[in-house]
């Protein structure tokens, strides 16, 4: 099922999990390659070894929900149309590798949309639709982003658990997230292939 509120955008697998903790990801420098504002399907590359790893959480019990801001959106650099073409090519070669999200959500808006968007990260916003959504146990969840403000999202939803990864625009924002002060959890691992439930 796929539901368009624009400029935000809701997609969810025909039968989802639910009722489960959640592993949240991010989808440019997390599950793919973000060379930036990826835009065309044929730029897809995915990260090598994330398949495997976002596998062993499903088979651990979890929900697996991407949550992705899409400022090309909203800076006019492209449209919904070319969102759609570059996850519907995502989905596809995870899939191949046996890897199905149960709900990918995303938002539109610029970071200069005033008032800011509260599903624009580090806003919590597209956490708490898909935890609502999905009946997510956010107790128990944790968060994969290569941005400070994908862990500052999940600080903000009460999530307990993020890890930062060097892959994507990581490298650049490791320093912000070291000098970063939160109560959860922070793991700093090179990308998400490494991590187990």
């Amino acid at each position: 099922m796929s539901l368009i509120d624009s400029p935000h955008q809701i997609h969810l697998a025909e039968n989802p999990a639910r009722g489960r903790p959640g592993l949240f990801l991010d989808r440019d420098g997390t599950l793919i390659e973000d060379p930036g504002y990826v835009s065309d399907p044929g730029d897809v590359r995915p990260i090598p070894g994330v398949a495997a790893a976002i596998n062993r959480f499903r088979a651990a019990g979890f929900a697996v929900v991407v949550v992705t801001n899409q400022s090309g959106i909203g800076r006019g650099l492209y449209g919904w149309r070319d969102y759609e073409a570059v996850a519907i090519r995502v989905a596809t070669l995870y899939s191949g590798e046996g890897v199905e999200f149960d709900a990918v959500l995303a938002c539109g808006h610029s970071p200069d949309t005033d008032p800011p968007c509260d599903w624009r990260k580090p806003a919590p916003g597209m956490i708490r639709e898909a935890a609502a959504l999905l009946a997510l146990d956010l107790s128990r969840s944790l968060l994969v982003g290569d941005k400070l403000s994908d862990l500052q999202a999940a600080e903000a939803a009460g999530v307990p658990r993020a890890v930062h990864v060097i892959s994507g625009q990581g490298g650049a924002s490791r320093p912000d997230v070291k000098r970063w002060r939160t109560p959860m959890a922070v793991d700093l691992l090179d990308d998400l292939s490494v991590l187990s439930p």
